[in-house]
């Protein structure tokens, strides 16, 4: 196996074989493994990888295979948490071996076509509060009473605006990372496929060694810390601390499910668990660099999450303003949208709706200003770490 001895090294194997992906890698290990090593977290952290078959998507979860916290599910249900079968042998409800442990499914689209989806998500709700899961049968009480802290991770291509729409109904607990499409030519295609069946390795040897380097990476820290991580609190930095309260505030009104025959009774999730969220993906984030406690470049992952894990056309909206400086009137954001007028007069209207923007009524065309509480997105070192990703 690779002895990998820092960040670097494994950032360097891992870019060498999937290239323009460690961002991705190390954003899904830092939410889903990295935080399993801190001691004290009980809330359990979603996070989904959505993007088009070709984005690596199930390469970056097989990556994870083989970590001694890692249970795979290829084939999986909403009854697979917690089955109802009493006194069977042989019987292995999943929730129960999943505490502290990171639930890695590389293909989620079968559940989310489900036609049972608003009771699975209704179940999922429930699992994602880490308070364990109990029902009742014809067979009698089933499930498991005490707290369970788990993650998850996994992939999907689409999430359909209707179950958007369901999530902000039942409570969001899921947290969304978006992987682009690589904006190849034909000419770079055609080349890297010859150099791949000519000079390249194996995909299931490029596999292996990027997942070799994952594991001993993760035994460093393992042995480092035998006893978990107590986190220094006190060395975390304030303005990052401040960032991610923010980025919870934001990604609360971006996804506030609108009533379409009362806007008044626009729902928006509470942000304590999701402030909660950030702030722990910050953390295990930092421990992949060797750190226990958060610093303002910490930061730069969970402003990818934030964005990602709003409805895709409000986020094209909110990348939009951030790009004009934080104003935009109708004919500007049709010309970047390719959307009709009325298409872009219901977004504009959507986001004042949630408190995103303040309308501004003083010329012929509609225009919309960054509400003040938001102006903190414009910052210099703000807006260069969103570029990064977007």
């Amino acid at each position: 196996m690779a002895t990998v001895t820092d960040f670097e090294q494994l950032d360097s194997i891992i870019s060498r074989y999937f290239p323009d992906k460690f961002f991705y890698l190390k954003l899904i290990l830092a939410a889903g493994y990295s935080t399993l090593f801190i001691n004290g977290i009980t809330q359990p952290i979603s996070l989904f990888l959505i993007g088009d078959p070709s984005t690596k998507k199930s390469t970056l979860l097989e990556i994870m295979r083989g970590l001694d916290r890692v249970i795979f599910s290829d084939l999986f249900s909403g009854a697979s948490f917690v089955s109802g079968a009493r006194n069977v042998e042989g019987n292995d409800d999943l929730l129960p071996r999943l505490r502290n442990r990171c639930l890695v499914t590389p293909e989620l689209g079968v559940l989310f076509k489900d036609r049972n989806l608003p009771q699975t998500l209704g179940l999922l709700t429930r699992l994602l509060d880490g308070m364990g899961y109990v029902r009742h049968t014809g067979f009698g009480e089933v499930g498991v009473h005490e707290n369970v802290r788990f993650n998850w991770c996994a992939a999907i291509v689409k999430i359909q605006p209707k179950i958007w729409n369901l999530l902000g109904h039942l409570g969001h607990r899921l947290l969304f990372l978006h992987l682009e499409n690589d904006n190849e030519s034909i000419e770079a295609v055609e080349n890297r496929l010859v150099r791949m069946i000519t000079e390249d390795r194996d995909y299931n040897e490029k596999l292996s060694i990027c997942r070799n380097a994952v594991i001993a990476y993760f035994q460093k820290i393992q042995a480092r810390y035998p006893n978990g991580v107590t986190w220094n609190i006190a060395m975390d930095d304030p303005q990052a601390k401040r960032i991610i309260v923010r980025a919870a505030l934001m990604l609360k009104s971006l996804r506030g499910t609108i009533d379409p025959k009362d806007a008044t009774n626009t729902i928006f999730e509470e942000p304590t668990r999701l402030t909660q969220s950030l702030y722990n993906i910050c953390r295990g984030y930092a421990l992949m660099h060797d750190r226990i406690h958060v610093t303002v470049n910490d930061v730069e992952s969970i402003l990818a999450v934030m964005l990602d894990s709003a409805p895709p056309e409000r986020k094209k909206l909110l990348l939009a303003l951030l790009k004009q400086n934080g104003e935009i009137d109708a004919d500007q954001y049709m010309e970047m949208s390719k959307h009709s007028h009325k298409r872009v007069l219901e977004d504009f209207t959507n986001f004042e709706t949630l408190n995103i923007v303040d309308l501004i009524q003083d010329s012929s065309v509609k225009r919309i200003r960054v509400k003040p509480e938001f102006s903190w997105l414009l910052d210099k070192k703000i807006l260069k770490m969103i570029k990064l990703h977007n």
